[in-house]
């Protein structure tokens, strides 16, 4: 569900800021299942950012997944 008040816009702003900052990425699966990644933000685009895996994977996901909380960017510093 996404956060009342929030565009997407307001996210590509804090998407953007993100580059090159290592972060912890939740993925939600569904069904109560979700994933738990640390990586950067690569690389940004209109519709879409890239996010480099301390694994060397590359994962892309839209704007849209992070303001209906499918995609959450957390804190790597602080969940240790």
């Amino acid at each position: 569900m996404r956060e009342i008040g929030r565009t997407i816009e307001w996210v590509k702003q804090r998407v953007a800021g993100l580059v090159g900052v290592p972060v912890l990425i939740k993925i939600s699966s569904g069904r109560g299942k979700s994933e738990l990644h640390r990586g950067e933000v690569g690389a940004i685009y209109p519709a879409v950012f890239s996010v480099t895996l301390d694994t060397g994977e590359q994962k892309t996901f839209s704007y849209a997944d992070v303001h209906t909380r499918n995609v959450m960017f957390l804190d790597p510093d602080k969940t240790k």
